[in-house]
């Protein structure tokens, strides 16, 4: 386990009049902001070395990845999930929710629905209407503390005129963490009704009970990972959304084509801060990242007592 001494997590850092989105949102007024995933400890010691050493170079110009780099990301997967990427598949964009609108657009040409969950991220309900579609919401349970898709419903549910299926595990809001069972229900109601199922797994390193442990959804099977789009980004749990880099795993060369397609005229390179810190985020931030999960957990079990 890691050391919560080691890192400092007290610090209260004043982060009124920064821009913060967060923050500055309530000017004014004695609010503690709850509303946004963004977290108030300062970026890891490694990545801030990491960024300064960048920024030291002088030169801010455009951005782009290698083999070497994917590379890093697959190797993260296999070393923090044991689930086999492959560094080709790694398609790099400056945020989820264009990853998402990405998918949308590039998947659902012929189709006027996108299946999402009720409650769920805003972002995969608004995303759908963006792209000229119809949100064709998917009824949630809380059972047991856990909210997540009702699946014995959805089963039951036709997916006519829908060829992408929204998804988000962990489940934000609520934390859900999806069992393979589940998984396994959900991708093979994916595959009944021939759905995509684009996963927004952004949250998937900040896991508070010891006992749980996070699956990729392309992981389950064969068919999932064939017909899936995984998003994922250093941004949640490493707090550093505001640098602007993400990225998606598709391993399907057909799926993944039709994305990158998509993104001429509408996506720019990565922002090389937002990759430095990514990337060093995976590489050699997990210390860091486990003492912070620690530390979070703590703040849970003081709160539920209280």
């Amino acid at each position: 386990m890691a050391n919560t001494n080691s890192y400092d997590f007290d610090t209260v850092t004043d982060r009124h009049n920064t821009h913060s989105l967060k923050w500055d949102k309530y000017k004014g007024a004695d609010v503690i902001p709850l509303w946004v995933a963004d977290t108030d400890f300062k970026a890891a010691p490694v990545i801030q070395t990491a960024i300064e050493e960048r920024v030291q170079h002088g030169i801010f110009g455009y951005t782009r990845t290698d083999q070497k780099r994917n590379q890093i990301v697959a190797d993260y997967y296999k070393n923090k999930y044991d689930c086999e990427v492959d560094a080709d598949w790694i398609v790099w964009v400056p945020g989820i929710v264009a990853s998402l609108t990405l998918a949308i657009r590039s998947l659902s040409k012929q189709h006027k629905q996108v299946l999402t969950p009720d409650i769920v991220y805003p972002y995969l309900h608004t995303t759908p209407a963006a792209s000229g579609k119809q949100a064709n919401h998917l009824a949630m349970t809380y059972t047991q503390d856990r909210l997540r898709i009702d699946i014995d419903g959805l089963e039951k549910r036709n997916a006519q005129d829908a060829k992408v299926m929204l998804f988000c595990n962990p489940q934000n809001p609520g934390g859900t963490i999806y069992t393979r069972a589940e998984l396994e229900r959900i991708d093979a109601y994916c595959e009944a009704n021939n759905l995509i199922l684009v996963s927004d797994e952004i949250h998937a390193d900040i896991i508070l009970d010891e006992d749980k442990r996070h699956l990729p959804y392309l992981d389950v099977s064969p068919h999932a990972l064939n017909n899936s789009i995984i998003l994922g980004a250093a941004s949640k749990a490493f707090n550093v959304a505001g640098l602007a880099c993400s990225w998606a795993v598709i391993a399907n060369p057909e799926i993944r084509n039709a994305f990158k397609a998509e993104m001429h005229g509408i996506i720019s390179e990565i922002n090389p801060l937002g990759f430095t810190a990514t990337l060093t985020a995976l590489e050699h931030g997990d210390d860091w990242l486990q003492a912070m999960n620690v530390y979070l957990r703590h703040n849970r079990d003081y709160l539920m007592a209280e």
